[in-house]
Protein backbone atom coordinates (compact mmCIF):
# COMPACT_ATOMS: atom_id res chain seq x y z
CA UNK A 1 0.00 0.00 0.00
CA UNK A 2 2.96 2.40 1.02
CA UNK A 3 4.70 1.54 -2.43
CA UNK A 4 1.73 2.82 -4.79
CA UNK A 5 0.87 5.37 -2.19
CA UNK A 6 4.46 6.87 -3.68
CA UNK A 7 4.51 6.05 -6.80
CA UNK A 8 0.64 7.96 -7.24
CA UNK A 9 2.52 11.00 -5.62
CA UNK A 10 5.62 10.98 -7.61
CA UNK A 11 3.41 10.32 -10.97
CA UNK A 12 0.88 12.98 -9.82
CA UNK A 13 3.70 15.66 -9.05
CA UNK A 14 5.52 14.42 -12.35
CA UNK A 15 2.55 15.39 -14.51
CA UNK A 16 2.06 18.70 -12.45
CA UNK A 17 5.78 19.52 -13.59
CA UNK A 18 5.13 18.47 -17.01
CA UNK A 19 1.95 19.73 -18.21
CA UNK A 20 2.54 23.06 -16.85
CA UNK A 21 2.60 25.72 -19.62
CA UNK A 22 5.57 27.71 -20.74
CA UNK A 23 3.94 31.12 -19.64
CA UNK A 24 3.35 29.87 -16.14
CA UNK A 25 5.06 32.21 -13.36
CA UNK A 26 7.63 30.78 -11.46
CA UNK A 27 7.74 31.08 -7.48
CA UNK A 28 8.71 34.38 -7.51
CA UNK A 29 5.98 35.66 -9.86
CA UNK A 30 8.35 36.12 -12.83
CA UNK A 31 7.58 34.58 -16.25
CA UNK A 32 10.27 32.54 -18.49
CA UNK A 33 12.11 33.66 -21.26
CA UNK A 34 8.88 32.93 -23.60
CA UNK A 35 6.12 35.25 -22.25
CA UNK A 36 7.81 38.12 -24.46
CA UNK A 37 7.01 36.23 -27.33
CA UNK A 38 4.11 37.42 -29.15
CA UNK A 39 2.54 40.83 -30.34
CA UNK A 40 2.54 44.02 -27.99
CA UNK A 41 1.14 47.12 -28.36
CA UNK A 42 1.71 50.42 -26.39
CA UNK A 43 -0.42 51.70 -24.16
CA UNK A 44 1.43 54.47 -22.54
CA UNK A 45 5.05 55.77 -21.74
CA UNK A 46 5.94 57.47 -18.08
CA UNK A 47 8.70 59.26 -16.22
CA UNK A 48 9.22 58.77 -12.46
CA UNK A 49 11.13 61.54 -10.96
CA UNK A 50 13.59 61.27 -7.76
CA UNK A 51 11.04 63.22 -5.71
CA UNK A 52 8.59 60.31 -6.42
CA UNK A 53 6.32 62.63 -8.75
CA UNK A 54 4.88 60.80 -12.06
CA UNK A 55 4.30 62.31 -15.60
CA UNK A 56 2.78 60.54 -18.26
CA UNK A 57 4.98 61.41 -21.11
CA UNK A 58 2.55 59.61 -24.03
CA UNK A 59 -0.56 57.95 -23.91
CA UNK A 60 -1.14 56.22 -27.37
CA UNK A 61 -3.94 57.85 -29.30
CA UNK A 62 -6.43 55.00 -30.96
CA UNK A 63 -4.58 55.35 -34.37
CA UNK A 64 -1.23 55.22 -32.29
CA UNK A 65 -2.35 51.78 -30.11
CA UNK A 66 -2.47 50.08 -33.54
CA UNK A 67 1.28 50.24 -33.14
CA UNK A 68 3.32 46.87 -32.61
CA UNK A 69 6.12 45.75 -31.23
CA UNK A 70 6.50 41.58 -32.49
CA UNK A 71 8.79 39.43 -30.41
CA UNK A 72 9.85 36.44 -32.09
CA UNK A 73 10.54 32.79 -30.75
CA UNK A 74 13.82 32.81 -32.71
CA UNK A 75 15.35 36.26 -30.35
CA UNK A 76 14.01 38.89 -32.70
CA UNK A 77 11.74 41.77 -33.18
CA UNK A 78 10.16 43.64 -35.52
CA UNK A 79 7.83 46.92 -35.45
CA UNK A 80 4.83 48.30 -36.59
CA UNK A 81 4.48 52.10 -36.21
CA UNK A 82 1.32 54.24 -37.16
CA UNK A 83 0.92 58.22 -37.31
CA UNK A 84 -2.41 59.85 -37.32
CA UNK A 85 -2.58 62.08 -41.12
CA UNK A 86 -3.57 65.55 -40.86
CA UNK A 87 -6.89 64.83 -42.25
CA UNK A 88 -7.38 62.72 -39.32
CA UNK A 89 -6.32 58.96 -41.06
CA UNK A 90 -4.36 56.47 -39.24
CA UNK A 91 -1.30 55.57 -41.47
CA UNK A 92 1.22 52.29 -41.32
CA UNK A 93 4.73 54.14 -41.61
CA UNK A 94 6.39 51.92 -43.69
CA UNK A 95 8.73 54.00 -45.14
CA UNK A 96 9.11 56.84 -42.51
CA UNK A 97 10.17 54.88 -39.73
CA UNK A 98 14.20 54.57 -38.48
CA UNK A 99 14.06 51.27 -37.05
CA UNK A 100 13.68 48.48 -39.25
CA UNK A 101 13.93 45.88 -36.47
CA UNK A 102 16.14 44.15 -33.96
CA UNK A 103 16.82 41.05 -31.44
CA UNK A 104 15.98 40.39 -28.16
CA UNK A 105 17.80 38.49 -25.50
CA UNK A 106 17.16 37.29 -21.93
CA UNK A 107 20.06 38.47 -19.18
CA UNK A 108 19.97 37.76 -15.66
CA UNK A 109 16.73 37.97 -13.68
CA UNK A 110 14.04 40.19 -15.17
CA UNK A 111 16.58 41.93 -17.63
CA UNK A 112 16.72 41.76 -21.61
CA UNK A 113 18.90 43.03 -23.60
CA UNK A 114 17.00 44.97 -26.81
CA UNK A 115 19.37 45.85 -29.86
CA UNK A 116 17.83 48.40 -32.01
CA UNK A 117 18.60 48.35 -36.10
CA UNK A 118 17.98 51.19 -37.77
CA UNK A 119 17.63 51.99 -41.50
CA UNK A 120 20.51 53.32 -42.29
CA UNK A 121 22.36 50.85 -40.49
CA UNK A 122 22.88 52.12 -37.11
CA UNK A 123 22.38 50.23 -33.78
CA UNK A 124 21.70 50.90 -30.18
CA UNK A 125 21.59 48.62 -27.45
CA UNK A 126 19.19 49.01 -24.57
CA UNK A 127 18.77 47.03 -21.20
CA UNK A 128 15.28 47.56 -19.87
CA UNK A 129 13.88 45.33 -16.96
CA UNK A 130 11.05 43.47 -18.39
CA UNK A 131 8.32 42.63 -15.84
CA UNK A 132 4.65 40.36 -16.71
CA UNK A 133 1.97 41.91 -13.76
CA UNK A 134 -0.48 39.26 -15.72
CA UNK A 135 -0.50 37.20 -18.69
CA UNK A 136 -1.96 40.16 -20.59
CA UNK A 137 0.38 43.21 -19.56
CA UNK A 138 4.00 43.77 -20.27
CA UNK A 139 6.36 46.66 -18.72
CA UNK A 140 9.80 47.85 -19.81
CA UNK A 141 11.98 50.18 -16.98
CA UNK A 142 14.96 51.91 -17.83
CA UNK A 143 17.45 53.98 -15.27
CA UNK A 144 17.12 57.76 -15.58
CA UNK A 145 19.16 59.01 -18.36
CA UNK A 146 18.98 62.49 -16.42
CA UNK A 147 19.51 63.63 -12.78
CA UNK A 148 16.26 64.22 -11.96
CA UNK A 149 14.84 60.97 -13.36
CA UNK A 150 14.98 57.89 -11.16
CA UNK A 151 13.45 55.58 -13.85
CA UNK A 152 11.04 55.57 -17.27
CA UNK A 153 8.69 52.97 -18.02
CA UNK A 154 6.68 51.56 -21.05
CA UNK A 155 3.99 49.42 -20.29
CA UNK A 156 2.32 46.84 -23.15
CA UNK A 157 -0.77 45.00 -23.90
CA UNK A 158 -0.32 41.46 -25.36
CA UNK A 159 -2.25 41.79 -28.33
CA UNK A 160 -2.02 37.65 -29.56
Amino acid sequence: MTKKLVLLIALTSFCLISCSSENDKNLNGKLNTNHIVGIWKPIKFVEVYQNGNSKTVETYSRCLENNRIIFTENGGYDREDYSEQGNGNCQEKKESSNIISGTWEKLDGNLFRLKIIYKNGNSDTSRPEVTFPNNNQMIFTWDGDVPEISYFFQEFNYVE
